[in-house]
Protein backbone atom coordinates (compact mmCIF):
# COMPACT_ATOMS: atom_id res chain seq x y z
CA UNK A 1 0.00 0.00 0.00
CA UNK A 2 1.42 3.36 -1.03
CA UNK A 3 0.41 6.74 0.35
CA UNK A 4 1.12 9.60 -1.98
CA UNK A 5 0.72 13.15 -0.67
CA UNK A 6 1.44 15.62 -3.45
CA UNK A 7 2.67 18.95 -2.06
CA UNK A 8 2.87 20.99 -5.22
CA UNK A 9 1.58 24.21 -3.69
CA UNK A 10 4.18 26.27 -1.74
CA UNK A 11 1.75 26.86 1.11
CA UNK A 12 1.28 23.10 1.57
CA UNK A 13 5.02 22.58 1.59
CA UNK A 14 5.54 25.32 4.13
CA UNK A 15 2.79 23.93 6.31
CA UNK A 16 4.30 20.42 6.22
CA UNK A 17 7.75 21.78 7.00
CA UNK A 18 6.43 23.69 9.99
CA UNK A 19 4.60 20.59 11.23
CA UNK A 20 7.76 18.48 10.97
CA UNK A 21 9.83 21.13 12.74
CA UNK A 22 7.21 21.42 15.47
CA UNK A 23 7.16 17.67 15.96
CA UNK A 24 10.96 17.52 16.14
CA UNK A 25 10.99 20.41 18.58
CA UNK A 26 8.39 18.71 20.75
CA UNK A 27 10.36 15.46 20.74
CA UNK A 28 13.55 17.35 21.59
CA UNK A 29 11.73 19.08 24.43
CA UNK A 30 10.54 15.73 25.81
CA UNK A 31 14.04 14.28 25.57
CA UNK A 32 15.58 17.28 27.33
CA UNK A 33 12.94 17.17 30.07
CA UNK A 34 13.51 13.46 30.59
CA UNK A 35 17.27 14.01 30.72
CA UNK A 36 16.87 16.81 33.25
CA UNK A 37 14.54 14.78 35.46
CA UNK A 38 16.85 11.75 35.22
CA UNK A 39 19.90 13.82 36.16
CA UNK A 40 18.14 15.44 39.09
CA UNK A 41 16.72 12.19 40.46
CA UNK A 42 19.77 9.94 39.94
CA UNK A 43 20.01 7.96 43.19
CA UNK A 44 23.79 7.71 42.83
CA UNK A 45 24.07 11.50 43.24
CA UNK A 46 23.15 12.86 46.64
CA UNK A 47 21.15 16.05 47.14
CA UNK A 48 23.06 18.68 49.09
CA UNK A 49 23.04 22.43 49.49
CA UNK A 50 26.87 22.45 49.39
CA UNK A 51 27.09 22.07 45.62
CA UNK A 52 26.71 24.42 42.66
CA UNK A 53 23.37 24.63 40.80
CA UNK A 54 24.94 23.37 37.55
CA UNK A 55 26.32 20.15 39.03
CA UNK A 56 23.32 18.11 37.93
CA UNK A 57 24.34 18.72 34.30
CA UNK A 58 28.05 17.96 34.67
CA UNK A 59 27.78 15.00 37.09
CA UNK A 60 26.49 12.38 34.61
CA UNK A 61 29.35 13.19 32.20
CA UNK A 62 32.38 13.45 34.49
CA UNK A 63 31.23 10.93 37.13
CA UNK A 64 31.30 13.70 39.72
CA UNK A 65 29.36 12.66 42.83
CA UNK A 66 29.45 16.10 44.51
CA UNK A 67 25.67 16.31 44.50
CA UNK A 68 22.67 18.19 43.19
CA UNK A 69 21.35 21.39 44.75
CA UNK A 70 17.83 21.09 46.30
CA UNK A 71 16.77 24.49 44.93
CA UNK A 72 17.37 23.23 41.41
CA UNK A 73 15.15 20.20 42.06
CA UNK A 74 12.45 22.41 43.58
CA UNK A 75 12.57 24.75 40.55
CA UNK A 76 12.31 21.79 38.21
CA UNK A 77 9.32 20.47 40.15
CA UNK A 78 7.58 23.82 39.74
CA UNK A 79 8.29 23.79 36.01
CA UNK A 80 7.34 20.08 35.67
CA UNK A 81 4.66 19.66 38.36
CA UNK A 82 3.49 16.33 36.91
CA UNK A 83 6.78 14.50 37.42
CA UNK A 84 6.40 11.96 40.28
CA UNK A 85 10.16 11.35 40.31
CA UNK A 86 10.92 14.97 41.21
CA UNK A 87 8.35 14.92 44.01
CA UNK A 88 9.80 11.66 45.35
CA UNK A 89 13.28 13.17 45.29
CA UNK A 90 12.17 16.22 47.24
CA UNK A 91 10.21 14.12 49.73
CA UNK A 92 13.27 11.96 50.40
CA UNK A 93 15.49 15.00 50.93
CA UNK A 94 13.13 16.93 53.20
CA UNK A 95 12.31 13.83 55.23
CA UNK A 96 15.80 13.96 56.81
CA UNK A 97 15.76 17.71 57.50
CA UNK A 98 14.38 19.62 60.47
CA UNK A 99 10.87 18.97 61.76
CA UNK A 100 9.51 22.10 60.09
CA UNK A 101 10.33 20.52 56.72
CA UNK A 102 8.39 17.31 57.32
CA UNK A 103 5.10 18.84 56.15
CA UNK A 104 6.75 19.67 52.82
CA UNK A 105 8.09 16.13 52.61
CA UNK A 106 4.61 14.79 53.25
CA UNK A 107 3.15 17.06 50.57
CA UNK A 108 5.63 15.90 47.92
CA UNK A 109 5.11 12.23 48.81
CA UNK A 110 1.35 12.62 48.40
CA UNK A 111 1.85 14.39 45.08
CA UNK A 112 3.99 11.47 43.88
CA UNK A 113 1.22 9.07 44.95
CA UNK A 114 -1.38 11.10 43.08
CA UNK A 115 0.73 11.22 39.92
CA UNK A 116 1.81 7.60 40.07
CA UNK A 117 -0.98 5.70 41.89
CA UNK A 118 0.34 2.24 40.98
CA UNK A 119 3.88 2.82 42.28
CA UNK A 120 4.49 1.46 45.78
CA UNK A 121 7.65 3.52 46.42
CA UNK A 122 6.05 6.90 47.25
CA UNK A 123 3.73 5.11 49.67
CA UNK A 124 6.74 3.72 51.50
CA UNK A 125 8.22 7.22 51.53
CA UNK A 126 5.02 8.57 53.01
CA UNK A 127 5.03 5.82 55.65
CA UNK A 128 8.56 6.76 56.72
CA UNK A 129 7.57 10.45 56.91
CA UNK A 130 4.46 9.66 58.95
CA UNK A 131 6.57 7.58 61.30
CA UNK A 132 8.95 10.52 61.77
CA UNK A 133 5.87 12.60 62.64
CA UNK A 134 4.96 9.86 65.18
CA UNK A 135 1.73 9.09 63.37
CA UNK A 136 2.13 5.31 63.54
CA UNK A 137 -1.43 4.58 62.43
CA UNK A 138 -1.08 6.62 59.21
CA UNK A 139 2.34 5.07 58.57
CA UNK A 140 0.90 1.58 58.89
CA UNK A 141 -1.90 2.40 56.44
CA UNK A 142 0.64 3.63 53.89
CA UNK A 143 2.80 0.52 54.24
CA UNK A 144 -0.18 -1.79 53.86
CA UNK A 145 -1.25 0.15 50.77
CA UNK A 146 2.26 -0.32 49.36
CA UNK A 147 2.05 -4.05 50.07
CA UNK A 148 -1.20 -4.28 48.13
CA UNK A 149 0.66 -2.91 45.11
CA UNK A 150 3.84 -4.93 45.66
CA UNK A 151 3.10 -7.91 47.94
CA UNK A 152 6.54 -9.40 47.41
CA UNK A 153 8.55 -6.28 48.18
CA UNK A 154 11.00 -6.98 51.01
CA UNK A 155 11.41 -3.36 52.07
CA UNK A 156 7.67 -3.00 52.55
CA UNK A 157 7.51 -6.11 54.73
CA UNK A 158 10.49 -4.83 56.73
CA UNK A 159 8.80 -1.45 57.30
CA UNK A 160 5.59 -3.15 58.36
CA UNK A 161 7.43 -5.34 60.85
CA UNK A 162 9.27 -2.32 62.26
CA UNK A 163 6.02 -0.36 62.58
CA UNK A 164 4.20 -3.16 64.35
CA UNK A 165 7.16 -3.62 66.67
CA UNK A 166 7.15 0.09 67.52
CA UNK A 167 3.46 -0.29 68.43
CA UNK A 168 4.34 -3.13 70.79
CA UNK A 169 2.73 -5.74 68.53
CA UNK A 170 5.54 -8.29 68.65
CA UNK A 171 3.37 -11.22 67.52
CA UNK A 172 2.10 -9.29 64.50
CA UNK A 173 5.57 -8.19 63.45
CA UNK A 174 7.05 -11.70 63.33
CA UNK A 175 5.44 -12.76 60.03
CA UNK A 176 6.45 -9.51 58.32
CA UNK A 177 10.03 -9.91 59.53
CA UNK A 178 10.04 -13.54 58.43
CA UNK A 179 9.03 -12.61 54.86
CA UNK A 180 11.68 -9.88 54.70
CA UNK A 181 14.31 -12.22 56.15
CA UNK A 182 13.54 -14.91 53.60
CA UNK A 183 14.60 -12.65 50.75
CA UNK A 184 17.82 -11.04 51.95
CA UNK A 185 20.43 -11.92 54.55
CA UNK A 186 20.84 -8.30 55.66
CA UNK A 187 17.16 -8.12 56.61
CA UNK A 188 17.48 -11.46 58.43
CA UNK A 189 20.46 -10.42 60.55
CA UNK A 190 18.91 -7.05 61.40
CA UNK A 191 15.57 -8.68 62.28
CA UNK A 192 17.29 -11.13 64.63
CA UNK A 193 18.73 -8.27 66.68
CA UNK A 194 15.51 -6.26 66.71
CA UNK A 195 13.26 -9.15 67.73
CA UNK A 196 15.80 -10.47 70.24
CA UNK A 197 15.87 -7.14 72.08
CA UNK A 198 12.14 -6.47 71.76
CA UNK A 199 11.15 -9.93 72.99
CA UNK A 200 13.37 -9.80 76.05
CA UNK A 201 15.89 -12.26 74.53
CA UNK A 202 13.28 -14.89 73.72
CA UNK A 203 14.75 -17.69 71.60
CA UNK A 204 11.31 -18.79 70.39
CA UNK A 205 10.69 -15.32 68.94
CA UNK A 206 13.84 -15.35 66.80
CA UNK A 207 13.05 -18.90 65.71
CA UNK A 208 9.66 -17.68 64.49
CA UNK A 209 11.20 -15.16 62.06
CA UNK A 210 13.83 -17.58 60.75
CA UNK A 211 13.06 -19.05 57.32
CA UNK A 212 13.26 -22.83 56.87
CA UNK A 213 16.30 -22.75 54.59
CA UNK A 214 19.51 -24.28 56.02
CA UNK A 215 21.49 -21.08 55.44
CA UNK A 216 19.25 -19.03 57.73
CA UNK A 217 19.04 -21.85 60.28
CA UNK A 218 22.83 -21.89 60.51
CA UNK A 219 22.71 -18.11 60.90
CA UNK A 220 20.22 -18.47 63.76
CA UNK A 221 22.45 -21.03 65.47
CA UNK A 222 25.41 -18.66 65.14
CA UNK A 223 23.34 -15.76 66.49
CA UNK A 224 22.19 -17.69 69.55
CA UNK A 225 25.77 -18.75 70.23
CA UNK A 226 26.87 -15.10 70.09
CA UNK A 227 24.15 -14.33 72.66
CA UNK A 228 25.68 -16.92 75.02
CA UNK A 229 22.92 -19.49 74.43
CA UNK A 230 25.04 -22.50 73.38
CA UNK A 231 22.49 -25.24 74.20
CA UNK A 232 19.64 -23.57 72.32
CA UNK A 233 22.06 -22.81 69.51
CA UNK A 234 23.13 -26.44 69.28
CA UNK A 235 19.48 -27.56 69.26
CA UNK A 236 18.88 -25.45 66.15
CA UNK A 237 22.04 -26.82 64.52
CA UNK A 238 20.98 -30.43 65.10
CA UNK A 239 17.70 -29.86 63.25
CA UNK A 240 19.40 -28.79 60.02
CA UNK A 241 19.70 -31.29 57.19
CA UNK A 242 23.02 -33.15 57.30
CA UNK A 243 23.89 -32.71 53.62
CA UNK A 244 23.12 -29.00 53.82
CA UNK A 245 25.48 -28.66 56.79
CA UNK A 246 28.32 -30.40 55.01
CA UNK A 247 27.74 -28.25 51.93
CA UNK A 248 27.90 -24.90 53.70
CA UNK A 249 31.15 -23.52 55.11
CA UNK A 250 29.17 -21.47 57.62
CA UNK A 251 28.50 -24.66 59.56
CA UNK A 252 32.26 -25.20 59.81
CA UNK A 253 32.63 -21.62 61.02
CA UNK A 254 29.91 -22.30 63.61
CA UNK A 255 31.82 -25.32 64.99
CA UNK A 256 34.97 -23.21 65.13
CA UNK A 257 33.05 -20.55 67.07
CA UNK A 258 31.89 -23.15 69.60
CA UNK A 259 35.48 -24.27 70.10
CA UNK A 260 36.74 -20.69 70.42
CA UNK A 261 34.09 -20.05 73.09
CA UNK A 262 35.33 -23.06 75.06
CA UNK A 263 32.35 -25.35 74.40
CA UNK A 264 34.58 -28.26 73.42
CA UNK A 265 32.29 -31.13 74.40
CA UNK A 266 29.29 -29.60 72.65
CA UNK A 267 31.31 -28.93 69.50
CA UNK A 268 32.67 -32.47 69.54
CA UNK A 269 29.18 -33.93 69.93
CA UNK A 270 27.85 -31.95 66.94
CA UNK A 271 30.94 -32.77 64.89
CA UNK A 272 30.62 -36.49 65.62
CA UNK A 273 26.96 -36.28 64.60
CA UNK A 274 28.04 -35.04 61.19
CA UNK A 275 30.60 -37.81 60.81
CA UNK A 276 28.23 -40.55 61.98
CA UNK A 277 25.70 -39.55 59.33
CA UNK A 278 28.38 -39.61 56.66
CA UNK A 279 29.92 -42.58 54.89
CA UNK A 280 32.45 -43.21 57.65
CA UNK A 281 31.56 -44.02 61.26
CA UNK A 282 33.75 -42.85 64.15
CA UNK A 283 36.00 -45.32 65.89
CA UNK A 284 33.99 -46.98 68.63
CA UNK A 285 36.98 -47.58 70.89
CA UNK A 286 38.48 -46.08 74.02
CA UNK A 287 41.06 -44.27 71.88
CA UNK A 288 40.44 -40.54 72.41
CA UNK A 289 42.09 -39.58 69.13
CA UNK A 290 40.08 -39.58 65.95
CA UNK A 291 41.51 -41.27 62.87
CA UNK A 292 44.71 -42.19 64.67
CA UNK A 293 45.69 -44.56 61.86
CA UNK A 294 44.83 -42.08 59.05
CA UNK A 295 42.46 -44.66 57.54
CA UNK A 296 39.50 -42.26 57.17
CA UNK A 297 39.35 -39.44 54.71
CA UNK A 298 39.82 -35.95 56.14
CA UNK A 299 37.15 -33.34 55.40
CA UNK A 300 39.10 -30.11 54.97
CA UNK A 301 36.34 -27.82 56.23
CA UNK A 302 35.34 -30.22 59.02
CA UNK A 303 38.67 -31.17 60.54
CA UNK A 304 37.90 -29.61 63.92
CA UNK A 305 38.58 -32.88 65.78
CA UNK A 306 40.32 -34.71 62.94
CA UNK A 307 43.84 -34.19 61.67
CA UNK A 308 44.34 -30.64 60.45
CA UNK A 309 47.05 -30.67 57.79
CA UNK A 310 48.23 -27.38 56.30
CA UNK A 311 50.88 -26.59 53.73
CA UNK A 312 54.42 -25.77 54.82
CA UNK A 313 57.40 -24.26 53.04
CA UNK A 314 59.69 -26.77 54.76
CA UNK A 315 57.96 -30.09 54.09
CA UNK A 316 55.36 -31.81 51.92
CA UNK A 317 52.75 -33.65 53.97
CA UNK A 318 50.56 -36.38 52.50
CA UNK A 319 48.61 -39.53 53.33
CA UNK A 320 50.67 -42.53 52.13
CA UNK A 321 48.60 -45.46 50.88
CA UNK A 322 51.67 -47.67 50.29
CA UNK A 323 53.34 -47.61 53.71
CA UNK A 324 51.66 -48.26 57.08
CA UNK A 325 52.40 -49.79 60.46
CA UNK A 326 48.90 -51.27 60.47
CA UNK A 327 45.95 -50.86 58.18
CA UNK A 328 46.50 -49.33 54.76
CA UNK A 329 47.68 -45.76 55.30
CA UNK A 330 49.99 -43.54 57.32
CA UNK A 331 51.07 -39.90 57.48
CA UNK A 332 54.13 -39.08 55.37
CA UNK A 333 56.33 -35.99 55.79
CA UNK A 334 58.91 -35.28 53.07
CA UNK A 335 61.35 -32.52 53.99
CA UNK A 336 62.37 -30.27 51.09
CA UNK A 337 65.84 -29.38 52.40
CA UNK A 338 65.41 -25.74 53.47
CA UNK A 339 67.70 -24.50 56.19
CA UNK A 340 66.39 -23.76 59.69
CA UNK A 341 63.48 -26.14 59.17
CA UNK A 342 60.42 -25.33 61.25
CA UNK A 343 57.10 -27.13 61.78
CA UNK A 344 54.64 -25.59 64.23
CA UNK A 345 50.93 -26.25 63.78
CA UNK A 346 50.87 -27.58 60.23
CA UNK A 347 49.99 -31.07 61.52
CA UNK A 348 47.75 -31.21 64.58
CA UNK A 349 44.57 -32.61 66.13
CA UNK A 350 42.35 -31.27 68.93
CA UNK A 351 41.48 -33.98 71.47
CA UNK A 352 39.13 -33.88 74.45
CA UNK A 353 40.34 -35.05 77.87
CA UNK A 354 39.30 -34.75 81.51
CA UNK A 355 41.25 -32.30 83.66
CA UNK A 356 43.17 -34.00 86.47
CA UNK A 357 43.25 -37.37 84.68
CA UNK A 358 46.42 -39.10 83.53
CA UNK A 359 46.73 -40.38 79.97
CA UNK A 360 49.16 -42.32 77.82
CA UNK A 361 49.88 -41.47 74.18
CA UNK A 362 51.18 -44.22 71.84
CA UNK A 363 52.28 -43.77 68.25
CA UNK A 364 54.67 -45.29 65.71
CA UNK A 365 57.36 -43.54 63.68
CA UNK A 366 59.50 -44.63 60.73
CA UNK A 367 62.30 -42.74 58.93
CA UNK A 368 64.15 -42.97 55.64
CA UNK A 369 67.32 -40.97 54.97
CA UNK A 370 66.45 -38.48 57.70
CA UNK A 371 69.20 -35.90 58.18
CA UNK A 372 68.41 -33.11 60.64
CA UNK A 373 69.97 -31.13 63.51
CA UNK A 374 67.03 -32.49 65.50
CA UNK A 375 64.16 -34.40 63.88
CA UNK A 376 60.42 -33.80 64.30
CA UNK A 377 58.70 -34.87 67.49
CA UNK A 378 55.16 -35.32 68.77
CA UNK A 379 54.16 -32.67 71.31
CA UNK A 380 51.07 -31.92 73.40
CA UNK A 381 49.95 -28.46 74.44
CA UNK A 382 46.81 -26.96 75.96
CA UNK A 383 44.23 -24.66 74.41
CA UNK A 384 45.28 -21.54 76.31
CA UNK A 385 49.03 -21.83 75.81
CA UNK A 386 51.44 -23.08 73.16
CA UNK A 387 53.88 -24.30 75.79
CA UNK A 388 54.46 -28.05 75.65
CA UNK A 389 52.70 -30.21 78.22
CA UNK A 390 54.74 -33.17 77.06
CA UNK A 391 57.00 -33.97 74.12
CA UNK A 392 58.45 -37.15 72.65
CA UNK A 393 62.06 -37.74 71.62
CA UNK A 394 62.90 -36.55 68.09
CA UNK A 395 62.42 -38.98 65.21
CA UNK A 396 65.61 -41.06 64.76
CA UNK A 397 68.09 -39.96 62.12
CA UNK A 398 68.91 -42.18 59.17
CA UNK A 399 66.68 -45.03 57.98
CA UNK A 400 64.76 -46.93 60.64
CA UNK A 401 61.79 -49.30 60.69
CA UNK A 402 58.65 -48.70 62.69
CA UNK A 403 59.35 -47.75 66.32
CA UNK A 404 56.79 -47.23 69.07
CA UNK A 405 56.96 -44.06 71.14
CA UNK A 406 55.06 -43.45 74.39
CA UNK A 407 54.20 -40.30 76.34
CA UNK A 408 52.45 -40.02 79.69
CA UNK A 409 50.87 -36.79 80.85
CA UNK A 410 48.28 -35.30 83.21
CA UNK A 411 45.52 -33.23 81.63
CA UNK A 412 45.02 -29.74 83.05
CA UNK A 413 42.33 -28.52 80.61
CA UNK A 414 39.28 -30.10 78.90
CA UNK A 415 41.06 -30.19 75.54
CA UNK A 416 44.59 -30.46 74.25
CA UNK A 417 46.31 -30.43 70.89
CA UNK A 418 48.49 -33.25 69.59
CA UNK A 419 50.92 -31.86 67.02
CA UNK A 420 54.01 -32.85 65.07
CA UNK A 421 56.56 -30.10 65.48
CA UNK A 422 60.16 -29.27 64.73
CA UNK A 423 61.54 -26.15 66.34
CA UNK A 424 65.06 -24.94 65.54
CA UNK A 425 67.23 -24.17 68.55
CA UNK A 426 69.29 -21.49 66.80
CA UNK A 427 68.63 -18.70 64.29
CA UNK A 428 70.34 -20.79 61.61
CA UNK A 429 70.50 -24.56 61.33
CA UNK A 430 71.43 -26.99 58.59
CA UNK A 431 68.55 -28.09 56.35
CA UNK A 432 66.43 -31.13 57.24
CA UNK A 433 66.19 -33.80 54.52
CA UNK A 434 64.59 -37.20 54.24
CA UNK A 435 61.17 -38.73 55.00
CA UNK A 436 59.31 -39.52 58.21
CA UNK A 437 56.13 -41.60 58.58
CA UNK A 438 53.73 -41.52 61.56
CA UNK A 439 50.95 -44.02 62.29
CA UNK A 440 48.60 -45.52 64.89
CA UNK A 441 48.16 -42.65 67.33
CA UNK A 442 46.30 -43.58 70.51
CA UNK A 443 45.45 -41.60 73.63
CA UNK A 444 44.01 -43.69 76.45
CA UNK A 445 43.28 -43.03 80.09
CA UNK A 446 45.62 -44.62 82.61
CA UNK A 447 43.47 -46.47 85.12
CA UNK A 448 44.81 -46.73 88.67
CA UNK A 449 45.40 -50.31 89.83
Amino acid sequence: MKLDLPLAHPVARATMLCAVLALCGWLLYLVLCDFMVGALTDERIRMTADTSPASFITAPFNDDRVGVHPDVVAAAARYLPNSPRLHMRLAEYQRYREKDQWDFARYHAKQAIRLSPHDYRPRLQLAAIELSREDVHAAEQSVRAALQLAPGNLEAHWQLGSLLLSKGDLAGSLEAFRVAASGHEAYFLAALKLVWDASGENADAVRAITPDSPKERIGLAQFLLEQSRPLESAAVFRQIDHDALLGDRKSSHYLNSLIAAGHFALARDLWCGLRRWGSEAPEETTNLMWNGGFESGILVDFAQFDWSIRTSGYARTSIDGQTAHSGRRSLRVDFVGRDTTRLEEEIRQLTLVRPGTRYRLHYYVKTEGLSAPEGPRVVLFGTSSREWIAASDPAPAGSNGWQQRTLEFAASSPALTVAIQQRPRFSYEEPTRGTVWFDDFEVREIHAR
